[in-house]
């Protein structure tokens, strides 16, 4: 029987390893963020450099501001900020509004119309570049904070998060 158990084992084993790596999703580009430096001072421009490269055969779409690489929260990109308590800092009125989470007293402001937004191809090996002023869509207090990016694998119909970089705010 203990013979039968040392055979099944590693069978099972591989098996199990196997369906894990099936189900693994295959993406069709690689995704990181960036910083110039790590540490800001309170209202100086934060940005987050965002690099997606196409590693795929084929051309994969992209939303885009035509003549702009900044404000990726406009075209998918979406930043995860959290303070040392784990909680999101304020939004700044246009953090709210690129967002869609307005507050009552922003209920008369100019509503955010994206029409010059377009799709192109990223073609194989093609980057796309934006970024995110977290200073223009956060009011960031002296501390340190987390910053990941959440975008949409439209192949595989999921959201996909960048890796986490921590950011220092000081007076």
């Amino acid at each position: 029987m203990r013979s039968l158990a040392k055979i099944l084992l590693p069978i099972v084993s591989l098996a199990i390893y196997g369906v894990t790596l099936a189900q693994t999703p295959q993406r069709s580009f690689t995704f990181d963020i960036s910083v110039a430096q790590d540490t800001f001072k309170v209202g100086s421009q934060t940005a987050i450099k965002i690099q997606v490269k196409n590693t795929s055969n084929h051309d994969i779409p992209a939303t885009v501001l035509p003549g702009s690489d900044v404000h990726g929260e406009l075209i998918g990109f979406r930043p995860i900020v959290r303070d040392t308590q784990g909680k999101e800092p304020p939004l700044t009125k246009w953090g709210r509004k690129a967002l869609s989470r307005q507050l009552p007293e922003d209920e008369n402001d100019a509503v955010l119309v994206l029409s010059p937004v377009v799709l192109i191809p990223v073609h194989p090996a093609g980057i796309l570049k934006t970024e995110i002023r977290l200073n223009e869509m956060y009011d960031l207090v002296p501390g340190k904070y987390t910053v990941q990016v959440q975008y949409y694998d439209d192949e595989n119909k999921e959201a996909v998060k960048s890796r986490t970089i921590t950011l220092t705010v000081t007076p």
